[in-house]
């Protein structure tokens, strides 16, 4: 399965550019990644995924909790630096979260584990988030147990299935 969500966010990447050409975001040269396309211009700098030479891994969130991660996870975060991908699914904008650099992968590890704890303590079925949305009261999320990708109110769980695994939820969304 990981093979094939690693090839849908792939093809997300290829859509995206052969739609708004090439991405920029602001430039932070104390944050920089080896996704940026250089120089700078008007303060801004393209970027392209950039290939990690070995997949980062999320064993040890799973240490930390003591509980298996979603090999999904692992997939969608570990492979690219890259900036974040504004896309649209259903009807639903949102932002694809990607790590900058591995700076940004060990902040998303922590902020990972953060929200698991947030979900422990209420009770709620264990899931990662993969994307934000406009209300900032819900994010997309994976769902550890089924791999089904949901929308989520925070601190109210899952409110509905957007698609049953991570790979067909890439495909399904339209850079915007």
């Amino acid at each position: 399965m990981q093979d094939q969500v690693v090839m849908a966010l792939d093809e997300l990447f290829i859509r995206q550019r052969r739609l708004r050409g090439i991405p920029l975001v602001e430039h932070d040269a104390a944050f920089a990644s080896p996704a940026e396309l250089l120089p700078p211009q008007a303060g801004k700098v393209g970027w392209q995924p950039w290939a990690r030479p070995e997949p980062a891994s999320f064993d040890n969130v799973a240490h930390a909790l003591a509980m298996p991660v979603h090999e999904d996870l692992t997939a969608v975060f570990g492979h690219y630096y890259a900036g974040n991908v504004e896309a649209c699914f259903k009807g639903l904008f949102l932002t694809l979260l990607q790590p900058w650099n591995e700076q940004d992968f060990e902040r998303l590890q922590q902020n990972q584990i953060a929200h698991q704890l947030m979900m422990q303590k209420l009770k709620l079925p264990a899931s990662w988030f993969l994307a934000t949305s406009k209300d900032e009261q819900k994010l997309v999320t994976l769902n550890n147990a089924s791999g089904e990708v949901q929308l989520e109110r925070l601190g109210k769980g899952s409110i509905g299935v957007l698609a049953p695994n991570l790979s067909l939820f890439l495909r399904g969304l339209e850079p915007c």
